[in-house]
């Protein structure tokens, strides 16, 4: 291996840590956290507050919460087979009323990209 290949391949290892750790601040994620606690639950013993609990969010389709009662507009979307994914995620955490025009979430989002991916790591690790 070239010593210009092996540095190439260091450099790319801590960038790729780099960037890895920056996706994952959890410290952060629970912070941003903060700010949806008052309506939303998350971890063991999650219940449903104002909005649903926020275990397994990703991967879930829209509206399955059982026992919660959505808003016209979001069983609209899960009668279309809505699925929250990181990128939809990230986008209605932007901007609720941008995915969600008629929601009845009064959470005007969170603007800061890197916010918003550490938030969306804290919900996948379950508020852990």
């Amino acid at each position: 291996m070239t010593l210009t290949r092996t540095i190439a391949v260091a450099a790319l290892g801590f960038l790729g840590a780099t960037f890895s750790a920056a996706a994952q601040d959890l410290e952060n994620g629970a912070a941003q956290y903060r700010k949806c606690k008052t309506c939303h639950d998350l971890g063991d013993g999650a219940k449903n507050k104002t909005g649903p609990v926020l275990n397994g969010i990703i991967g879930r389709k829209v509206g399955s919460v059982e026992g919660f009662n959505y808003s016209a507009s979001l069983k609209g979307l899960a009668a279309d087979g809505l699925t929250w994914t990181d990128d939809k995620l990230d986008k209605y955490i932007a901007d609720p009323k941008s995915v969600v025009p008629n929601g009845s979430m009064a959470f005007a989002g969170i603007k800061d990209k890197e916010d918003r991916a550490d938030l969306i790591a804290y919900l996948k690790k379950g508020g852990k």
